[in-house]
C-alpha cells in the first residue's frame, strides 16, 4: 500500500512541477508531458484503489462508504480529468473524487 501511495504522490508532484514550468518551457512539450503524467496518475490511482478494495474484501481494512464510491468511480471511469481535483466520467455521468480524503485514508494504514 505504501509503495502505491508513494507512486501516486510522486505523479501528483510531477504534475505540479510541470504546471509551474509551463511558462519556462515550450508549451507543446509541457502539454505532452502533462498528458502523459495524467494518464500515469489515472493508472496509478486505479491500481491503488484496486489494492484498497482487495484489502477491504479480505477484511484487512474497513472502507468508508464515500471513499468506496470514489474508488469505484476511479476504477470504472471512462474518462479522467485532473486539475488539482479529479473528475471522472462514467455511465453515471460526471463525478468528483475527493483525492485528499483518499490519500489521507491510505496514510493511516
Amino acid at each position: 500500500l505504501n509503495d502505491s501511495l508513494i507512486t501516486v504522490e510522486k505523479t501528483i508532484d510531477l504534475l505540479r512541477r510541470l504546471e509551474s514550468n509551463r511558462l519556462n518551457i515550450d508549451e507543446s512539450i509541457v502539454l505532452k508531458d502533462i498528458s502523459k503524467a495524467i494518464l500515469d496518475l489515472e493508472l496509478n490511482l486505479a491500481s491503488l484503489c484496486i489494492l484498497l478494495r482487495k484489502m477491504s474484501e479480505n477484511k484487512f481494512i474497513e472502507l468508508p462508504t464515500d471513499l468506496r464510491r470514489d474508488m469505484n468511480s476511479i476504477i470504472h471511469s471512462n474518462r479522467f480529468d485532473y486539475d488539482e481535483d479529479i473528475i471522472v466520467y462514467s455511465q453515471k455521468g460526471r463525478e468528483e473524487v475527493d483525492l485528499s480524503q483518499l490519500l489521507l485514508f491510505c496514510k493511516c494504514y
